[in-house]
């Protein structure tokens, strides 16, 4: 199964699409956790956003290769 995205005769590999999905969610997802208390008095949060961005990304794969959309 070829998982690439061809877009005007160029392809884009299938895990740059879900990278790009991915950061999409956690640019939504940041803000939201923003408006915890706990959030706010985490000492290094750009940690926690890249593991929010790490996070989402294997989520977004998992249900992907469940659904049979990635192999």
């Amino acid at each position: 199964m070829i998982n690439d995205l061809n877009i005007g005769g160029v392809l884009i590999p299938g895990l740059l699409v879900i990278a790009l999905a991915a950061l999409i969610c956690t640019l939504l997802l940041v803000p939201l956790f923003t408006f915890s208390r706990l959030y706010r008095r985490l000492p290094f949060r750009p940690l926690i956003d890249f593991s929010t961005f790490i996070v989402t990304c294997f989520l977004l794969l998992q249900g992907l290769t469940a659904l049979g959309f990635f192999a």
